[in-house]
């Protein structure tokens, strides 16, 4: 006479940890695992202040090589002198801020340096700020007319002489131009690695997508 299957909890227990169930189990565990990643990833994420995927429409013309950072970085805590002596990105804290690292001996720097000043005065709010820092020495002497005879009249003049900032933002060697924008609570937004006209619809358009989201708490 054949035994019937032994029904008691011990039983069941024992059988939960066969090989076979347990790698059935750990199966089912797993596709719950990547269909929750899947379809978080089509919710939008994000924090105001903060350029998520639902705004890469923003990446067009000047902008279409703006990359976006992810996750977003924190402004570096490296001092660079400004028109009243040595600062920091903190102390912008608020608003959001567009840094450009250029030099005189760049020429695409020095083509792009009309636009961010023409971007500066274009949206003329408390809440955004260019902070264009020259890469090389000797700008307290030479940055003044330098500027002057590009018609440059709404940048501050900010410089990094000893290439603290430039270095610690971009690593040893950078190609110039680069233009970093920050939301208003320090977060890297995103960056673009070469020249652009920041004064047009496109950049005008990103810029203001941040600042309709800042987030200062």
């Amino acid at each position: 006479m054949q035994n019937s299957p032994d029904p008691s909890p011990k039983s069941f227990i024992s059988q939960l940890f066969q090989p076979r169930m347990m790698l059935m189990i750990w199966g089912g565990v797993g596709a719950l695992i990547v269909l929750w990643v899947s379809v978080s990833a089509m919710i939008p994420q994000g924090k105001p202040g903060q350029v998520t995927e639902i705004d890469r429409d923003l990446l067009v013309g000047e902008m279409a090589d703006f990359e976006l950072a992810f996750p977003p970085r924190g402004a570096p805590l490296t001092r660079f002198q400004g028109p009243d002596g040595e600062t920091e990105l903190a102390s912008f804290k608020g608003k959001t801020v567009l840094v450009n690292l250029w030099a005189t001996w760049c020429p695409p720097c020095v083509d792009e340096l009309p636009s961010l000043d023409a971007l500066q005065a274009g949206i003329d709010s408390e809440d955004f700020v260019v902070v264009a820092i020259a890469a090389e020495p000797r700008m307290e002497e030479r940055g003044p007319p330098f500027l002057a005879r590009l018609g440059v009249e709404n940048l501050g003049l900010y410089h990094d002489p000893r290439l603290e900032f430039v270095n610690t933002t971009l690593g040893a060697n950078p190609t110039l131009p680069v233009s970093i924008l920050y939301d208003a609570r320090g977060r890297e937004v995103g960056r673009l690695n070469e020249g652009a006209d920041w004064n047009s619809p496109e950049a005008q358009a990103l810029i203001k997508a941040v600042m309709a989201g800042q987030d200062i708490s």
